[in-house]
């Protein structure tokens, strides 16, 4: 068969210009959505706007332990001429609603959270009376409006609580369950199909049954499980093409995403590049970009759906999965390109020079002085312990020196990895 060598790739892109390419690919794409109990919708993306249906609270409430009254029969009320009511009942929370009426010179013990009676304009605190049998003297004069929460005072009918695109968190959804939601529609989860590449994968599986050859693919199915995703292991294709078409044709029926780790270079057993292009238009979209490591990355569109040629070196494998399958994951939870993992300012910790290429460059954040400091992590791009010393990264442009100290946009790895800025 007859391949290009690595001569004829076209020229690598811009690592930007590349990622935009993958995702104007998907911007039209319709994101299935369905329907999730509240007690399963944290972190879960909302797929529609949710306006109330009832006022919160829904009726007038106290929000204190005391008694409801009158305000302005408390004139002038001191320790020395208090004001008497009679108390003329009792009110609970489960007493909504309510037929009990307070009159001039009258009282009611209203339980925090209870009904406000009819004829009374304020609550006061039980601390700020004197109970003596069925009369309560208020020692202090009290204003319209103490001590009671109104109808509607925190959400009124209509109006928006949530918006498309939240990211629910537990309060989130707290605020649904008081709108008497049981259910949440939200965008679903996107299916990662993730093959991994390589004969030396299946002769160590062979060898070892017991040993997972293909650890890397676990390291990416970790990273899109913690993204929003449900990664899918579809296990090891051998270096054929008619196994690699099989394998890949397979996964694109099965997720929304597919995700292959080597076999995408320009070797004489590189199949990934030619069973894209035999499955589906348009085929191998963009193959090469000007990243180290990272640079054989590249994705295809088959069909509709993208398939992420990651390289087999871990080093190369994270920097292909961070520029073009991270943003991914986040369009097709609903969250945005650009919502998918967090960015934070740093400064860095060492200085840095860069060659031709842009360098996707590990760093391990943590805080130092006020600032978080960026610090990079050495390794070569197949050692998975500079994986492990990292939490996010930078991407600094070619030929560039930035000093010690000097500014950067730091890509963590995924929310969890704030904890560990100590």
């Amino acid at each position: 068969m007859n391949r290009p060598d690595i001569r004829r790739l076209p020229k690598r892109a811009n690592p930007e210009e590349a990622q935009k390419l993958l995702l104007d690919s998907v911007r039209e794409i319709v994101l299935p959505t369905e329907s999730v109990s509240l007690g399963e919708c944290v972190g879960r993306v909302l797929a529609e706007d949710v306006f109330s249906v009832l006022n919160i609270p829904d009726y007038d409430k106290t929000f204190i332990d005391g008694y409801a009254i009158n305000p302005t029969e408390t004139k002038a009320a001191s320790t020395s001429t208090p004001a008497a009511f009679k108390i003329v009942g009792k009110l609970f929370p489960p007493d909504y609603p309510t037929a009990l009426r307070v009159n001039r010179g009258e009282a009611a013990y209203v339980a925090c959270g209870a009904p406000i009676p009819q004829g009374a304009k304020a609550t006061v605190k039980v601390e700020e009376t004197r109970l003596h049998g069925d009369v309560v003297e208020v020692i202090r004069e009290i204003k319209a409006g103490e001590g009671i929460i109104p109808q509607g005072d925190d959400v009124k009918e209509g109006d928006l609580l949530l918006r498309k695109g939240h990211l629910l968190r537990p309060q989130d959804v707290g605020l649904l369950a008081s709108n008497k939601m049981t259910t949440a529609q939200v965008f679903r989860k996107p299916v990662v199909s993730i093959i991994s590449g390589g004969d030396e994968l299946l002769k160590q599986t062979q060898k070892s049954p017991s040993v997972i050859a293909n650890n890397y693919a676990l390291v990416a199915a970790g990273f899109a499980s913690q993204l929003g995703a449900e990664p899918k292991l579809m296990g090891i294709m051998p270096d054929a093409l008619d196994k690699v078409t099989q394998k890949i044709s397979q996964a694109l029926d099965a997720s929304d995403i597919v995700v292959t780790i080597g076999g995408s270079s320009v070797g004489v057993k590189d199949f990934v590049p030619d069973a894209i292009n035999a499955l589906g238009k348009p085929g191998v979209v963009m193959q090469g970009v000007s990243l180290r490591p990272g640079a054989i990355s590249g994705f295809g569109i088959v069909n509709g759906k993208p398939v992420i040629m990651l390289p087999g070196h871990i080093g190369s494998c994270i920097a292909g999965f961070y520029l073009f399958l991270a943003p991914l994951i986040g369009v097709y939870t609903g969250l945005g390109a650009d919502s998918a993992v967090p960015q934070v300012p740093a400064v860095l910790g060492k200085a840095v020079e860069t060659g031709p290429q842009f360098r996707f460059l590990l760093v391990n954040v943590k805080r130092g002085d006020g600032k978080l400091e960026a610090t990079p992590v050495q390794g070569g791009s197949s050692a998975l312990t500079t994986i492990v010393k990292s939490n996010g990264y930078t991407i600094i442009p070619p030929h560039t020196r930035k000093e010690q100290g000097k500014g950067v946009t730091v890509t963590l790895f995924n929310k969890m990895e704030m904890l560990g800025f100590e």
